[in-house]
């Protein structure tokens, strides 16, 4: 007998069993794939971030606690270990004492270097030169009729006297004395020696000395002579 009003019953049972796919699950129900594998992608991206993060920090927290080590030389243990630094010593900036510096040593050095400058100063006192500054020339002419000197050079009077005064600076016995020309002045230097002298070891040690002064002179200012042209007077 069918109701009225409404679908019979077994129609309604078919219904219900065509709208529920095989397996009883609705098909609204089911995962779609391209879903669950964007999730999944999702996923490993996430942790390969975190991962990352991890190790960059770990690696940058080891570098710090290596540039505090070194910039501290060492004398800072690294949190949670004991101390393995060496305490520093003063000691090692002390020079070792070695033959050469030694007391005994230095005092040989010492003494041979007085008896060195003994014997210097006593030849250059015979050549008449000497290393220490000589002071200002003494007013008149020191010559000796007879003797010979070297002439450094023949000039105006206000440069014979810048030159006399460089060579006493450095130990030169220079004056200005007249010249045979009236307007000029030479520059000569002491000691005098006789003819017979001429090639003494002393007289060639002064002029040596004379050499190296005049190199110095013309190193000192523009248009200034090495005393090249030097010559030998014998005062009359």
């Amino acid at each position: 007998m069918a109701r009225r009003g409404g679908p019979a019953l077994y129609e309604l049972l078919d219904k219900s069993k065509g709208s529920a796919p095989p397996g009883g699950i609705p098909s609204s129900a089911r995962l779609d794939p391209k879903a669950v594998q964007s999730l999944v992608i999702a996923v490993v991206f996430v942790a390969a971030v975190v991962t990352a993060y991890l190790v960059g920090v770990s690696r940058g927290r080891s570098a710090t606690e290596q540039s505090a080590s070194s910039e501290n030389g060492g004398s800072q243990p690294l949190a949670g270990g004991p101390s393995t630094a060496t305490p520093r010593s003063n000691e090692g900036s002390r020079a070792p004492a070695t033959p050469e510096n030694s007391p005994s040593n230095q005092s040989i050095v010492q003494s041979n270097g007085l008896a060195s400058n003994a014997g210097s100063t006593e030849n250059s006192t015979t050549a008449g030169v000497s290393e220490a500054a000589l002071g200002p020339a003494a007013a008149g002419d020191p010559r000796q009729a007879g003797l010979s000197y070297f002439v450094l050079c023949s000039t105006l009077e206000a440069n014979a006297l810048r030159v006399v005064d460089f060579c006493r600076s450095k130990g030169l016995d220079a004056y200005v004395v007249p010249d045979q020309n009236g307007r000029l002045r030479e520059v000569t230097v002491l000691p005098g020696f006789e003819a017979g002298e001429r090639s003494s070891s002393a007289i060639k040690e002064l002029e040596e000395r004379i050499r190296k002064v005049g190199v110095s002179w013309k190193a000192s200012g523009p248009g200034n002579s090495d005393f090249g042209d030097r010559y030998i007077k014998t005062h009359r």
